[in-house]
C-alpha cells in the first residue's frame, strides 16, 4: 500500500513539472531579437530611451537629410564645417527684397534677372494717388516750383460780378463738379507764360474734391494743374488737357482722400502758353 501511495505521488508531480516546463520556456527572449525598451514606439526595436544622448564626434552619413520637423536630440553637435543657414533663409523673387536686404554670402540671382540701377526707387510718399497723372512730367514740375510764385488768393467763389475770370470758372464748375461747393480760398494769378505759382490745399477723408481752374478766352491758353502729395515730391493728381479750363478729379471720378487725418497738399499751377490771369478753385461735397 505505501509503495502504491509512493508511485502515485510521484507519477502527480512529473505531470506538474511536465505542465509547467513549456510554459516557463515560451517567456524567455529568443536570443535573435533584442527585447522591447520601455516607452519605445511600436515597431522600432531599440529606439532611444528618453535623456539619450548622441555620442560625441557624431556626424550624420553623406548625403542624410532630416524628415520634416526633426529636432536634433539633447548634446548634439554639429559636424566639423557646418554652417546653419540663417532664419527665413531664401532669397525673395526678383524686385520683392524688402529695404536694406543683403543676399547671403554665396547667393546667385536666378537667369536673366537684371537689378535695378541704384538710385531707380521711387521717391516716398506719405499720400496715395488721388487721380491720374503723368510720372515722366515730374521732373520738369519740380524744376519749374522751385521759382514758383506764392500764388495770391481770395475768398472762395471769388468776388466781382462782372470778372469774366470768375464767371467762367462758376460756370464750367457747374459741369464738371456738379452738387459741389467752394472749399477754402480761390487762388487767383497773373501769369506770364513760362511761370508757376503755387497754393497749400488741405484734403481730408469724408469729402471728396474736384480742383477746377480757368482762364478767360485770350489770357493763358494751356494751363496745367499738378497735385503735389507730402513730401511734395509725387505726383497725387494731374490735369492731362491742354486747354485753358484744367480739371483734377473731374465728375464721375472725384478724388475721395482715405488717410483719416487732414492732409496738406501743394498745387502747382502753370502757364504752358499764353499769359493773363488764371483762376483755380477747390470743389467738395461730403462723401456718399
Amino acid at each position: 500500500m505505501d509503495v502504491d501511495r509512493k508511485v502515485k505521488t510521484w507519477s502527480l508531480v512529473a505531470l506538474g513539472v511536465a505542465a509547467v516546463l513549456p510554459l516557463a520556456i515560451a517567456c524567455q527572449p529568443k536570443n535573435d531579437q533584442p527585447p522591447q525598451l520601455a516607452g519605445a514606439p511600436s515597431g522600432y526595436p531599440g529606439y532611444p530611451p528618453p535623456g539619450y544622448t548622441v555620442p560625441p564626434g557624431y556626424a550624420a552619413p553623406p548625403g542624410y537629410t532630416a524628415p520634416p520637423g526633426y529636432t536634433a536630440p539633447p548634446g548634439y553637435t554639429a559636424p566639423p564645417g557646418y554652417t546653419a543657414p540663417p532664419p527665413g533663409y531664401g532669397a525673395p523673387p526678383p524686385g520683392t527684397a524688402p529695404p536694406g536686404y543683403t543676399a547671403p554670402p554665396g547667393y546667385t540671382a536666378p537667369p536673366g534677372y537684371t537689378a535695378p540701377p541704384p538710385g531707380t526707387a521711387p521717391a516716398p510718399s506719405t499720400a496715395p494717388t488721388l487721380a491720374p497723372s503723368d510720372p515722366n512730367s515730374l521732373g520738369a514740375i519740380l524744376a519749374g516750383i522751385q521759382g514758383a510764385l506764392s500764388g495770391q488768393t481770395q475768398p472762395g467763389g471769388g468776388a466781382g460780378a462782372g470778372d469774366l475770370t470768375d464767371i467762367g470758372l462758376k460756370a464750367y464748375a457747374l459741369r464738371v463738379a456738379p452738387g459741389m461747393q467752394p472749399d477754402g480760398d480761390m487762388l487767383k494769378q497773373n501769369l506770364a507764360q513760362g511761370q508757376h505759382a503755387v497754393q497749400m490745399l488741405t484734403l481730408q477723408a469724408g469729402k471728396c474734391y474736384t480742383l477746377v481752374g480757368y482762364s478767360a478766352p485770350g489770357a493763358v491758353q494751356d494751363i496745367d494743374l499738378n497735385l503735389l502729395a507730402p513730401p511734395y515730391i509725387t505726383l497725387a493728381g494731374q490735369d492731362l488737357t491742354h486747354n485753358n479750363a484744367p480739371v483734377i478729379g473731374g465728375t464721375p471720378s472725384p478724388m475721395c482722400p482715405v488717410i483719416p487725418f487732414p492732409l496738406q497738399y501743394k498745387l502747382d499751377v502753370f502757364a504752358r502758353q499764353g499769359s493773363g490771369v488764371v483762376a483755380v478753385q477747390l470743389y467738395s461735397k461730403a462723401k456718399s
